[in-house]
């Protein structure tokens, strides 16, 4: 009489295991036809083999459009890193920048070998479509930043981001890691940016 019991409750979990196999078929199969189940990506690393094989004129640049002010207090930045030099520049006004602060300082291979590759874990060229495109309108009180990827006179990638957070641009890597990242590699960079702050 056990036995009997028990065998009829081994079948009944076998029927419950098959049932359960066919369900998760179909809707493997159904997801599959019809193409619900994934959604596709936003956004995605785009690894430049710069970033991981720079080339001799690679070089690495950030810009960053300061708040948009009085002519007086506008300030820009530039911030470019190559093999051989690095260098940061800070200009006030618009149309006929002053340049107030210049750092200029030589490079290694190694330094820059190690930068590219702490950038490229940052996600320096990780980027979706921007519903906004860039203007120097975009957040007004606050920054404009955009970095790119240089093969010598050609860029290899773009992209952008703000410090308001409700304009975001296309940039979807760690911005404050990155910006860090670039700024330590010039001593006496946060000083000379904010004096003009």
């Amino acid at each position: 009489m056990q036995r009997r019991g028990s065998a009829r409750l081994g079948f009944i979990l076998l029927i419950i295991i098959v049932a359960i196999v066919l369900i998760g078929g179909i809707v493997f199969l159904a997801q599959s036809l019809f193409g619900g189940g994934t959604v596709a990506p936003t956004s995605s690393p785009q690894e430049s083999n710069l970033l991981t094989e720079p080339t001799d004129n690679t070089r690495v640049v950030m810009t960053v459009r300061g708040p948009v002010t009085a002519r007086e207090k506008h300030y820009d930045i530039r911030l470019e890193i190559s093999s051989t030099k690095r260098l940061l520049v800070v200009t006030t006004g618009y149309d006929n920048p002053t340049e107030v602060k210049r750092i200029e300082l030589d490079n290694d291979q190694g330094a820059f070998t190690d930068l590219l590759l702490a950038l490229n874990t940052a996600g320096y060229t990780s980027k979706s479509d921007a519903t906004i495109d860039k203007n120097d309108g975009l957040c007004a009180t606050g920054q404009l930043i955009t970095f790119s990827l240089m093969d010598g006179d050609n860029t290899n990638t773009e992209s952008w981001t703000t410090s308001c957070g409700a304009v975001t641009g296309d940039f979807t890597g760690q911005s404050s890691a990155v910006i860090d990242l670039l700024l330590n590699q010039i001593p006496g960079s946060h000083q000379a940016i904010q004096s003009v702050e």
